[in-house]
């Protein structure tokens, strides 16, 4: 891909986002330039889309600008889109809510969007931060990702929660991490 540049010479964003229906979204885009894509994985969609970015989604255009890539591309453990932690585990406890089959079938089709986008990128970085409470869910999304078809990418972090659990950017209070924070190994393939 080549430099995109607007009528000034200044460079532009694309913008993107898949969407299934109006409540799950699927991936966030960004590409800015040419170079590598990042690949993040969250929790839960916040509101962020097409033509919104939220805090999240600055730092991570502020993070990958700095080591030179040209892209990123955001995916979920969960696609419900809703910047409310506790709504979006209400959500994946599926089985407990009718059960809801409905958020079920939405799951399973998002761990295919997350595997696809996971491999299809340079570097794969979780940062769902305590947010993500379904240990079994986390192991079973990341052995499709480090298994079937290669790429077997590894996955990094930007640091663990007390808990283990990989560091979301916008934690808060001292826990916030810095735009120039070096991914660091979380799971390797």
């Amino acid at each position: 891909m080549s430099a995109m540049l607007d009528l000034f010479g200044q460079g532009t964003m694309v913008r993107g986002a898949t969407f299934a229906g109006d409540d799950l979204r699927l991936t966030l885009t960004r590409r800015w330039g040419p170079g590598p894509t990042a690949c993040f994985i969250g929790c839960n969609p916040s509101l962020a889309g097409r033509d919104r970015d939220d805090p999240t989604c600055t730092w991570w255009i502020n993070w990958c600008r700095a080591p030179r890539f040209g892209a990123y591309v955001a995916v979920n453990m969960y696609p419900f889109i809703t910047s409310s932690p506790a709504e979006c585990r209400k959500k994946a406890d599926w089985q407990n809510n009718g059960p809801d089959w409905y958020a079920r079938d939405a799951i399973h089709r998002n761990l295919d969007v997350v595997v696809r986008e996971a491999k299809s990128a340079d570097i794969v970085i979780a940062c769902w931060g305590n947010i993500a409470w379904d240990d079994e869910w986390i192991e079973h999304v990341v052995e499709a990702i480090q298994s079937g078809e290669e790429p077997w990418p590894h996955i990094y972090c930007f640091g663990k929660t007390l808990s283990g659990a990989p560091t979301h950017p916008m934690a808060r209070g001292k826990h916030r991490l810095r735009p120039d924070v070096e991914p660091k190994l979380w799971r390797a393939a």
